[in-house]
C-alpha cells in the first residue's frame, strides 16, 4: 500500500511539472499517464509470465490444478517472480490512480 501511495505522489508530481513546462492540459496529462499505466501493466504480466516459464515451467498453465485455482497462481509468494516485477505492477496501480482521481474529484465537486 506504501509503494502505491507512494508512486501516485510522485507520478502527481511529476505530471504537475510537466503541466507547468510545457503549458498542457490535465487531460493530456491524464491520457499519458493511462499509456503509462498500460504499458506498465503490460510490462508487469509479460515478466511474471516469463519467470514463471522460466523458472517453474510445469506451473506456467492456466489449467487449473485445484479446483478453482488456475496452476500459475499456486507460483505466489515462493519467489519464483522477483519482488521488482511486482513493483511495477503496483507502478500500474499508481498511474492509473494518479491518472483518474482528479477527475473523480473534480465530478465530486460539481455536484456539490
Amino acid at each position: 500500500m506504501t509503494t502505491i501511495i507512494l508512486g501516485a505522489f510522485i507520478f502527481a508530481v511529476i505530471a504537475f511539472r510537466i503541466m507547468r513546462h510545457f503549458g498542457i492540459h490535465r487531460w493530456q496529462v491524464s491520457i499519458g499517464l493511462l499509456i503509462l499505466a498500460v504499458f506498465l501493466y503490460v510490462l508487469n504480466i509479460s515478466l511474471i509470465r516469463y519467470f514463471i516459464r522460466k523458472r517453474a515451467s510445469d506451473f506456467a498453465s492456466s489449467e487449473e490444478g485445484v479446483p478453482g485455482i488456475q496452476k500459475w497462481e499456486v507460483t505466489a509468494g515462493l519467489g519464483i517472480v522477483p519482488k521488482w516485477v511486482s513493483f511495477i505492477g503496483l507502478l500500474f496501480v499508481s498511474a492509473l490512480i494518479t491518472a483518474v482521481l482528479p477527475w473523480i474529484v473534480i465530478f465530486i465537486k460539481s455536484i456539490f
